[in-house]
C-alpha cells in the first residue's frame, strides 16, 4: 500500500521521506513566477518576508491532469494507493482527486482510495501520521479508510492571525470586520469546523490574549497526545513559547513546523496554530 498526501498536510519535510509518504505540491504565484508548495526555491522565511513587503501571492490546486499523472505513476508500482486530500471545503482539489480516482479505478488492477480530511495543514497531516501508524499495526487500505472517516471528526485545527486583512482578502472575514477588528486589535482564535470550513471560535483583543486562548483550548479539549504540532507562519518565537506551555500543560512536546506557504498565502504572516486530536471531537 502506498501512503499518499498533498502538500496541504504540512508535514515536516524530512517526514515524507523518512516515513515513505508520496506527496503531490499545490502551487504559488509569486511575482510573475510559479512555485511548487514546500520548494526549497522559495524558502518560507522569505516568502513571508515578501508577504511583508506588500507581495500578494495567489495559489493554484491540484488540476485533474495534474492528479492522472500523479497517480498513474503512483499506479505503476503496482499497489493499493490511499490519498488523504485537503479539505473539500476550502478547495476544489478533492473534487478533482476523487474524479481522477474513480477513473483510473476502472482501468487498474490497483485502486486508490482517497479520504477528504475535512482540514488543512497539520490538522490533515495527524491523519495522515495516524495513516501511516494504522499501516504499521497491518491494518489493510479499507480498515485504514474506515478509521479514517471516523478519527478526522477528532482531528482539531486552531490558530490566531497577526493581521486580518489576509482573511479579508480570501474571504474568510468580511471587509467590515476585519476593518473593526484592525482597530479594536482583535485578534480572532479561528477553528477548522465539523464541515471542513475556516470559522470563528473565540474573539480575544490581544495577541497575548489569543495565545493564552489557544492553550486553554488544548487543555480543555486534547485527547490522543501521540501527534500534537504547532504551525507558524515566520513567528517562530511565538510557536516555541507555545510548545513549552502547552508541554507544560499537558505533558506532551509539540513539533514545532513552519506553515507551508500555500496555506500561509491566506492566513498571511504571523499565524499560530495548533493541531491535535480531541477527546470528543473537533
Amino acid at each position: 500500500m502506498i501512503l499518499s498526501t498533498d502538500s496541504t498536510a504540512n508535514l515536516p519535510k524530512d517526514l515524507y521521506k523518512k516515513l515513505n509518504i508520496s506527496m503531490t505540491p499545490m502551487q504559488i504565484v509569486l511575482e510573475n513566477e510559479i512555485y511548487d508548495d514546500l520548494s526549497e526555491k522559495l524558502p518560507v522565511k522569505e516568502y513571508y518576508q515578501k508577504m511583508k513587503d506588500g507581495a500578494t501571492p495567489t495559489t493554484a490546486q491540484i488540476n485533474e491532469q495534474t492528479a492522472r499523472e500523479y497517480f498513474e505513476d503512483l499506479l505503476k508500482k503496482g499497489e493499493d494507493v490511499l490519498h488523504i486530500s485537503f479539505s473539500s471545503a476550502l478547495s476544489g482539489t478533492t473534487s478533482a482527486i476523487i474524479r481522477v480516482a474513480e477513473e483510473l479505478n476502472t482501468t487498474h488492477k490497483n485502486k486508490i482510495v482517497v479520504v477528504d480530511s475535512l482540514n488543512a495543514s497539520m490538522g490533515e497531516g495527524i491523519l495522515v501520521l495516524a495513516a501511516h501508524d494504522m499501516m504499521q499495526q497491518g491494518k489493510s487500505i479499507d480498515e485504514i479508510a474506515t478509521e479514517l472517516e471516523t478519527l478526522k471528526h477528532k482531528a482539531c485545527a486552531y490558530f490566531t492571525v497577526e493581521q486580518l486583512k489576509y482573511l479579508v482578502r480570501g474571504g474568510r472575514v468580511s471587509k467590515l470586520s476585519g476593518m473593526v477588528g484592525s482597530i479594536l486589535n482583535i485578534k480572532p482564535v479561528l477553528r477548522v469546523d465539523e464541515e471542513g470550513r475556516l470559522v470563528s471560535y473565540k474573539k480575544v483583543i490581544s495577541r497575548k490574549k489569543s495565545i493564552a486562548e489557544l492553550q486553554n483550548i488544548i487543555t480543555d479539549k486534547i485527547g490522543d497526545k501521540k501527534h500534537v504540532y504547532i504551525c507558524h507562519a515566520d513567528c517562530e518565537q511565538d510557536a516555541n513559547d507555545l510548545a513549552n506551555s502547552v508541554e507544560t500543560l499537558i505533558g506532551a512536546k509539540p513539533v514545532v513546523t513552519d506553515l507551508t506557504q500555500v496555506i500561509g498565502c491566506h492566513t498571511g504572516p504571523g499565524l499560530l496554530a495548533l493541531f491535535f486530536f480531541g477527546k470528543d471531537g473537533k
